[in-house]
């Protein structure tokens, strides 16, 4: 037992990759085509897909959302939790990285259960509501736009089952959420998130130190 989460430094981080992630030739590629990218240290990290994999897997999912999806590593090991007949709809403001995506989706075996679409994800969410499977899905990740966490945690609750999970990433914002000098909209928008759900009677809680923060939301 421990009374509070050790600090994890390169040594552990690096055992804890090594006995921890089940890699697989596609996501060893797309995280080397990912961190030669500008803005390559966003991609999700793999202790993190992994846990993403887990939760998609222990719901028993066949639906799945996810806001964010970037080179497109945590909707491959999301859609590879699903069953052949699966689907997971992909929401992302920018087809910039989507051939990328795609690629790697198809290296992967899972492209034909990955639903990407391009667009403002409010709106994409929203359109969603008015389809058959609302209030259907199992699984929900967001790590998009700090902003619009909240928009897009409301239409999940909506969209999701009851015992179906929302998982939002970037609860740390590196950090800067326990700072209070730190003011940029982004941080104070989820410290303000982070409240929320701590309060929210209509799900079950819980804030998991791995990557930057991950926040769980399961509906009740």
């Amino acid at each position: 037992m421990s009374a509070r989460t050790i600090q994890v430094d390169e040594r552990l981080h690096n055992w804890l990759l090594r006995n921890s992630h089940r890699d697989t030739e596609a996501h060893r590629h797309l995280r080397e085509v990912t961190l030669v990218l500008e803005d390559g240290a966003m991609q999700t990290s793999p202790e993190q897909t992994q846990f993403l994999f887990f939760l998609a897997r222990s719901l028993n999912a066949t639906r799945a959302i996810e806001v964010g999806v970037y080179t497109g590593a945590s909707a491959m090991a999301i859609a590879s939790a699903l069953p052949h007949e699966g689907r997971l709809v992909a929401c992302d403001i920018s087809d910039e990285h989507l051939a990328t995506a795609t690629s790697a989706w198809k290296a992967a075996g899972v492209e034909a259960r990955i639903d990407s679409r391009i667009g403002p994800a409010v709106e994409t969410l929203a359109a969603m509501l008015e389809e058959p499977e609302a209030g259907h899905y199992d699984f929900m990740y967001v790590d998009a736009d700090k902003e619009n966490s909240l928009n897009y945690y409301e239409h999940g609750l909506k969209l999701l089952r009851t015992g179906g999970v929302i998982a939002i990433d970037n609860m740390f914002r590196g950090g800067r959420v326990a700072d209070p000098a730190e003011q940029d909209e982004s941080t104070v928008a989820t410290r303000e998130l982070a409240q929320f759900l701590l309060e929210d009677e209509r799900i079950d809680y819980s804030l998991v130190p791995i990557g930057d923060g991950l926040a769980l939301a399961r509906i009740v």
